[in-house]
């Protein structure tokens, strides 16, 4: 079978859905991945373009607040993802699935424009789940004129939104995947919190700052990521106890750590409930708010918009968490329901 995974260029997209391509490959299948820079003939499957030329989630935003802009909130995510993505795919994934003729299509669920093009040409497709469904997906599907074919779902039942779901719906094991890199953390003894905003910050240095000090100041070892294109000097003079990086394979990372404070990306708190980590959301933006709401509701950590965040309030939610409280029995009864869950196999594109 010939198949093409069709992401937008940003690790968040992208990297869920490797795990997946690379038991297609194993299994015998033609595999390509048809995304941008910078991941192209950097992944251990053959990659294409799947976007126009130099495209990125940057370009993206800045032509929709150019074409809307007093577009904000949800309205801004729509005409983002239903709108201009769709413009910056659709051309270029139509010319590819016309010349390759794929037999299935596997796009993540916010590359709208790579189902429109299969759609247009009868090619079946999978959306690959990123987060949790909500209504508004399907209106972002419906405005872009594009059929939402099977549907891999990654939540497992204890997390997910209580809405209506796809009714072409399979779940399937959320499984993290990093370029390999051998990271191991020194064991000093004390236990360790990993801090991070994401491979997208949102420039939110005084955040993240924020809450590296008030974590630092218990008995414990931080591991900071700033993010691939984050300059760790602008945060400024740390305690001796926090040890700052740009990117660390997190999957490693997960599995050295005794809790993850972050922004809420749908990836990262994947993974960690995978690991059975608690975990503390300072959510940021885009679909931060939700999965913050959907951990708490599951018992599995806290959520701390920006408004609320001080320091009494991050020192405080870092002490409950990393204790063996019921916010980590929850998440290690998620972790044993995820492990349950169907492994990324090419049978579940059936």
């Amino acid at each position: 079978m010939k198949i093409v995974f069709a992401s937008l260029p940003a690790y968040g997209h992208l990297y869920p859905m490797l795990p997946l391509a690379l038991a297609c490959a194993e299994a015998g299948h033609a595999v390509t991945v048809a995304t941008g820079e910078p991941f192209l003939d950097a992944l251990p499957v053959p990659t294409v373009r799947g976007i126009a030329a130099g495209g990125t989630l940057h370009d993206v935003e800045q032509e929709t607040k150019r074409n809307h802009p007093t577009a904000s909130g949800l309205d801004f995510v729509a005409h983002l993802f239903a709108e201009t993505t769709v413009r910056f795919v659709e051309p270029t994934v139509r010319a590819l699935f016309e010349r390759e003729r794929p037999d299935v299509v596997v796009h993540e669920m916010l590359n709208i424009g790579a189902a429109v093009a299969a759609g247009g040409l009868g090619i079946r497709t999978v959306a690959f789940s990123l987060g949790l469904w909500t209504p508004m997906l399907a209106s972002l599907y419906e405005m872009a004129g594009a059929e939402l074919g099977l549907y891999l779902d990654t939540m497992p039942a204890s997390v997910q939104t209580p809405v209506p779901l796809p009714p072409a719906r399979k779940p399937i094991r959320p499984v993290a995947w990093a370029p390999p890199m051998p990271f191991t953390l020194p064991d000093s003894g004390r236990r360790r919190v990993y801090v991070t905003l994401g491979t997208v910050s949102y420039g939110a240095v005084e955040v993240l700052r924020r809450a590296v000090l008030a974590t630092a100041t218990h008995d414990v070892d931080v591991l900071v990521a700033a993010g691939p294109s984050g300059d760790p000097t602008l945060l400024g003079e740390l305690p001796a106890n926090v040890r700052v990086e740009k990117f660390v394979p997190q999957a490693e990372v997960l599995r050295q750590v005794d809790l993850i404070v972050h922004h809420g990306g749908a990836g990262t708190m994947l993974s960690a409930l995978a690991e059975g980590l608690p975990q503390l959301i300072l959510p940021q933006g885009a679909d931060h708010p939700f999965n913050g709401a959907a951990i708490e509701r599951a018992g599995a950590g806290r959520a701390l918009p920006n408004e609320t965040q001080t320091p009494e309030s991050l020192a405080e939610a870092v002490e409950a968490l990393l204790a063996d409280g019921p916010e980590r029995l929850a998440a290690k009864r998620i972790a044993a329901e995820i492990a349950a869950m169907p492994a990324p196999t090419p049978e579940l594109l059936a």
